[in-house]
């Protein structure tokens, strides 16, 4: 019987590099009011390499492209704002430190790890009777993938 993993009770969290280059494996901290996080798809690109005696065209495997920009969905609140803006700050200091992100899923022994240089946050729009998110932003610049999840 296979043991599907689910999204409820899901985390992001989120942790600097104390070593610039060398993602941390401890002291990773929960992203509080995470509606949704992107996906880091790993497409690899497809590199032509046929010449003209070819009858059909022969392809070998590039780089894989995790996508640059990825949108958060946060819930509007403090918490969201003062811990965002913390990360942009952290990052901003020109220390050349990563941020690591890491997706924390219930009763899994690993968890996704990317890196990424969160930007500042815009304003949402009002709609009337609604939950107001904020669209949240970081460039991916690093991918670690699957591994033993932090403590």
């Amino acid at each position: 019987m296979a043991l599907e993993i689910l999204t409820v009770g899901a985390t992001v969290k989120t942790c600097l590099e104390t070593t610039a280059g060398t993602r941390p494996t401890t002291g990773y901290t929960v992203l509080p009011d995470v509606n949704q996080a992107p996906e880091i798809e790993l497409s690899t690109e497809a590199i032509d390499v046929s010449n003209i005696t070819d009858a059909i065209t022969r392809y070998k495997a590039g780089r894989q492209d995790p996508g640059g920009d990825k949108t958060f969905t946060l819930n509007h609140t403090e918490a969201v704002i003062t811990a965002w803006e913390g990360l942009v700050s952290a990052v901003a200091g020109g220390s050349g430190k990563r941020l690591w992100f890491e997706y924390c899923f219930p009763g899994a022994t690993n968890s996704f790890f990317w890196a990424g240089d969160p930007k500042s946050l815009g304003s949402a729009g009002i709609e009337q009777n609604a939950l107001d998110t904020i669209t949240a932003h970081a460039i991916c610049q690093d991918v670690a993938g699957w591994a033993t999840a932090s403590t």
